[in-house]
C-alpha cells in the first residue's frame, strides 16, 4: 500500500483504479503511516484507499491515477503539504478533487493558509475514524450537490 521512500516501484493497490464503481479512490499523504493506515479504515466501504508518505510519492500516484480525494498533512519530509494542494487545485483537470487537510497544526493562520490553497476541509489530530468517514461523506456529497448544480467552487 506504500511506496518506498525513494518512490521506486511505487505500488498503489488494484481497487485504487475504480472504473464505473461509485466508490471513491482516497490518496492519503502521510508521513505517518500508522495514523494514515489508521484512518483508512474507517473508509474501507466506502473508498479504494493509498499511501504515501512524502509530496513526491504523491506527485507519481496522481500520475497513475487522479483520486477523487486527497487527504495531506502539511508538514510533509519532502514539501508543505499546502504547495501540493495548492497546485492540485490550480490544475484544471483536477479541480474535481477533494483537498483535505488532517494536521496537528491547531492555528488559525494554518488553516485559511489551507483554505486559501484550495482545502476543502481542515481537520485536527488527533481525529477519531468515524468523524472522519463522516467528514469524508459530507465532503463528496456537497462536491455532489455542486457538480449538478450552476454553482462553482
Amino acid at each position: 500500500m506504500t511506496s518506498d521512500d525513494n518512490n521506486r516501484g511505487l505500488r498503489l493497490p488494484a481497487n485504487y483504479y475504480p472504473k464505473s464503481s461509485p466508490q471513491m479512490s482516497v490518496l492519503f499523504i502521510e508521513p505517518d503511516h500508522a495514523n494514515a493506515e489508521r484512518l483508512s479504515r474507517a473508509l474501507t466501504n466506502l473508498s479504494a484507499v493509498a499511501i504515501v508518505p512524502s509530496a513526491h510519492a504523491a506527485i507519481n500516484a496522481i500520475s497513475l491515477h487522479v483520486p477523487s480525494l486527497i487527504v495531506t498533512e502539511i508538514d510533509l519530509p519532502d514539501a508543505n503539504g499546502l504547495e501540493l494542494i495548492a497546485r492540485v487545485h490550480a490544475t484544471p483537470a483536477m479541480r474535481h478533487v477533494l483537498l483535505m487537510v488532517v494536521t496537528a497544526r491547531t492555528g488559525v493562520r494554518d488553516k485559511i493558509n489551507a483554505f486559501q490553497s484550495g482545502a476543502d476541509d481542515y481537520l485536527v489530530k488527533p481525529l477519531d475514524p468515524a468523524v472522519f468517514a463522516l467528514r469524508v461523506q459530507l465532503l463528496s456529497r456537497f462536491r455532489k450537490v455542486i457538480s449538478n448544480s450552476s454553482l462553482t467552487l
